[in-house]
Formats: C-alpha cells, sequence, structure tokens
C-alpha cells in the first residue's frame, strides 16, 4: 500500500512539473518556449553538431573494438579468419545511409542502385559487342571490374 501512495505522489509531482514546463509563463514565455529559444541559439547548435559527432565518432570506435576483439576470440579458438570478399556493407543511420563520405537517403541509394545496373547493363553490352575480339577499351573494362570484384561471365 506503501508503494501505491508514494507512486501516486510521485506521479502528481511528474504532471506538476509538466504542468510548470509547458504551461506556465515565466516573464514572457514558457520553459518550454524558452528551451527552443535557447536551442536555436549558434552555439546550441554547434554544441548539437559537435555531439553528433562524437556521438558517431564513439559508435565507430566500439564497432572497431568490437571486430578486433572478434577477431582475436577468432584467432584464439583456432577458426578461420574472415577474409573479406569485397562485398560492400552499409550502415544504415538515423540520417540516412553512409556510402563512402556520402549520406544517402534510403531513395538516394534506390536511385544510386539502379544507375549502377544501368551501367552495369551497358558493360555487359559492350562486352557481349566484343564477341571474343579482346580490344584494350574492353580488356580494360574487364580488368576495372576484377579490381571492384565484380565477376562477369565469359
Amino acid at each position: 500500500m506503501r508503494k501505491a501512495i508514494n507512486g501516486f505522489f510521485w506521479l502528481v509531482g511528474l504532471v506538476v512539473v509538466l504542468a510548470v514546463y509547458f504551461f506556465v509563463p515565466l516573464g514572457q514565455y514558457t520553459l518550454y518556449e524558452h528551451t527552443l529559444r535557447i536551442a536555436a541559439t549558434e552555439p546550441a547548435q554547434e554544441l548539437g553538431d559537435e555531439l553528433g559527432h562524437a556521438t558517431r565518432e564513439l559508435g565507430e570506435r566500439a564497432v572497431d573494438e568490437w571486430e578486433d576483439r572478434s577477431e582475436i576470440r577468432r584467432e584464439a579458438s583456432g577458426e578461420e579468419p574472415e577474409t573479406d570478399d569485397g562485398t560492400m556493407r552499409l550502415r544504415v543511420e538515423p540520417d540516412g545511409v553512409h556510402l563512402g563520405d556520402d549520406v544517402l537517403s534510403p531513395t538516394e541509394l534506390r536511385e544510386r542502385v539502379r544507375e549502377a545496373r544501368r551501367v552495369a547493363g551497358e558493360l555487359h553490352a559492350i562486352i557481349e559487342a566484343a564477341d571474343g575480339v579482346p580490344t584494350p577499351e574492353v580488356q580494360g573494362i574487364l580488368e576495372m571490374l576484377r579490381e571492384e570484384h565484380v565477376s562477369v561471365a565469359p
């Protein structure tokens, strides 16, 4: 019974604090409006950007540390280490998908994939048209594709 009474008073206190924060004006603005005005200032924006960068770097460090420890565990257990097969891995974050230095929205990523498929189709058509005649241009294209880990059927 005592827990229920304590919970009730805690809830009443929370409602009072929220009511003051959102509805009671302090001067010309409520506390909520003051918070919005402060957050819109240049120093607050810079601080938010720095916090975002620090958070992203911390996340990357955590992922790197996890991968390093996974590799050490794998070596200690005698398992074969993972090899990089050239597959591109994308990490989805709240602001989009990081692809190199670019941050792509899902729509932009879809467009990039469509464009890559279109270009791959054109390259396939060029290689098919060569029909066994290895011109320097076709050989250059094939070499470039091999470097990018793209398999081309003979």
